[in-house]
């Protein structure tokens, strides 16, 4: 594994960051409109998201504060381009999810991820770094794609 240098997202990395969503290979049409639609909102300054991406744009995170709850945190995406897993991208962004998390006073970290074998390296990698299969939700993203929340005390 290389070190990886990982930094906040800026308006001008708005490109970057769909070209990551998208690379990931994690993201259907619909997915990508939604992303588009997030990825606009906060490069125009709009909402509470903090994007986290690798310096040379291997990989990226989103996250955000969970409305109406005391300190809880969501990581809604992150994904690694196919050239860069295995290469701790993965890991990086995660340490700065975290790091980013607990900076905005975060006590609860909490990552929705798909239960389709295709997201079953993520899962194991939540499940190495201490977080907990907290709930899911049978058929979330269409029939027999369950939603899986993973949950982790900051």
């Amino acid at each position: 594994m290389t070190n990886h240098a990982i930094r906040p997202a800026t308006a001008a990395d708005a490109g970057t960051l769909l070209s990551i969503c998208d690379a990931s290979g994690l993201m259907g049409p619909e997915e990508m409109d939604y992303m588009r639609g997030e990825v606009g909102a906060w490069a125009a300054g709009a909402g509470d998201a903090v994007w986290l991406m690798d310096d040379g744009g291997a990989g990226a995170a989103l996250l955000h504060p969970e409305p109406m709850s005391d300190a809880v945190w969501n990581m809604l995406f992150v994904g690694v381009r196919m050239a860069a897993r295995r290469t701790g991208v993965a890991t990086a962004l995660l340490d700065a999810v975290e790091a980013a998390a607990r900076s905005g006073g975060g006590r609860i970290l909490l990552i929705d991820t798909a239960g389709a074998d295709d997201f079953a390296p993520a899962r194991a990698l939540y499940a190495k770094r201490g977080y907990e299969r907290e709930a899911v939700i049978r058929g979330y993203y269409g029939d027999g794609v369950d939603r899986v929340t993973f949950r982790r005390d900051l």
